[in-house]
């Protein structure tokens, strides 16, 4: 006689799995993902555990191929569980935030965040509500919504801060924190963060490469371009970190240096193709302004990749792009041209600050 395992066993085994995604330990992420797959054939008829079980095992997929340098387009079928467990509920809007996150749909991950966070109380684990702030401070980074962003940051880092096991959650808040800084003008509080981060990222080689390549856009904020290239190279020299999403953009950002600087030698083409076959329309439109401005002087490129960057409601990039035309054209003295992109930076910024209103 076969005896079906509890599901409270099979529970126990998905918080574990759980825990190391939110620690983003995904060796041991993909370890416990086998076993508790092997739990799962053996165990009790549980339709709420199978819930829990499918929107764990979406996530992890979604982290997964994030961290490979691939991004998934899938839709989570809602569990029937879902509509009827508080919890299940909250991972379920939870989870799908991320996916929106990731395939940069900011406005809606925020969307499915706000309807997750009305049942945030429901959350019994600190670590799953430390996560989940962390997670929605960073959508609302990326609407240069800066107060609430720094804010949920804090509330993840009064977790995060205390537990040896989260050291790569609180690299990534301060990350943030750092660039918000950075944004705000705040230079000495941002290279205070970054040189705390610096030391105990050192372990994790894709954090260590991420920070200093988010130190090379802190330099690049200052003009000093030569800086900048020497720490993008020393990030894209870690495969880990050259080989993933956030790695092809700092491909761009090292090229789009070098072509500001005259030391170009090539690439731009190659990582074009690598940005289509990803679908990573920002990085394309960045390269046809990079194009357009420093190797065919055809501004017609540059209004395309401007326009594309629009359509997708990419304003922070665009108020990028708006500073590095108007640089461009002070640099070739055409003072009347740099003012007017100068202009149509501040223009950008409010139109994301817009964005963002009926989120707050």
């Amino acid at each position: 006689m076969i005896i079906a395992l509890s599901s409270s066993i099979v529970g126990s085994k998905i918080v574990e799995w759980h825990s190391c995604l939110i620690a983003k330990d995904m060796v041991r992420a993909q370890v416990t993902k086998e076993e508790t797959k092997s739990l799962i054939m053996q165990m009790e008829p549980n339709e709420k555990i199978l819930a829990y079980y499918q929107l764990v095992s979406f996530k992890h997929d979604l982290l997964s191929t994030y961290e490979k340098g691939e991004l998934i387009e899938s839709t989570l079928l809602t569990p029937i569980e879902a509509e009827r467990d508080d919890y299940l509920h909250f991972m379920y809007y939870f989870v799908s935030g991320q996916n929106e996150f990731l395939n940069e749909r900011y406005k809606s991950a925020i969307n499915m965040y706000k309807i997750a966070e009305r049942l945030i109380e429901k959350v019994n684990v600190p670590a799953e509500k430390a996560d989940f702030y962390q997670e929605l401070g960073m959508s609302y980074y990326r609407i240069d919504q800066y107060t609430f962003a720094a804010s949920y940051m804090e509330q993840a880092l009064e977790f995060f801060e205390h537990n040896t096991m989260y050291v790569v959650n609180e690299i990534r808040c301060k990350l943030v924190l750092a660039a918000i800084a950075t944004e705000l003008g705040k230079q000495p509080l941002a290279e205070r963060i970054y040189d705390e981060i610096i030391l105990i990222s050192k372990p994790f080689p894709y954090y260590y490469s991420l920070v200093l390549h988010n130190v090379s856009q802190n330099r690049l904020t200052q003009r000093r371009v030569e800086e900048a290239i020497d720490l993008l190279e020393e990030a894209l020299s870690i495969k880990e970190f050259s080989q993933s999403i956030t790695g092809l953009k700092a491909k761009y950002n090292l090229l789009n240096a070098r072509l500001r600087n005259k030391t170009y030698k090539g690439g731009l083409d190659e990582l074009e193709f690598n940005a289509k076959a990803q679908k990573l329309m920002e990085i394309k439109a960045k390269c046809k302004v990079s194009r357009g401005l420093y190797l065919d002087n055809d501004f017609s490129e540059v209004l395309i990749g401007v326009e594309m960057l629009k359509a997708n409601e990419k304003y922070f990039e665009c108020s990028e792009i708006y500073d590095e035309i108007s640089q461009y054209f002070e640099s070739k003295g055409d003072l009347a041209t740099a003012l007017k992109y100068a202009r149509l930076v501040h223009a950008m910024s409010k139109k994301q600050s817009n964005v963002g209103e009926d989120l707050i």
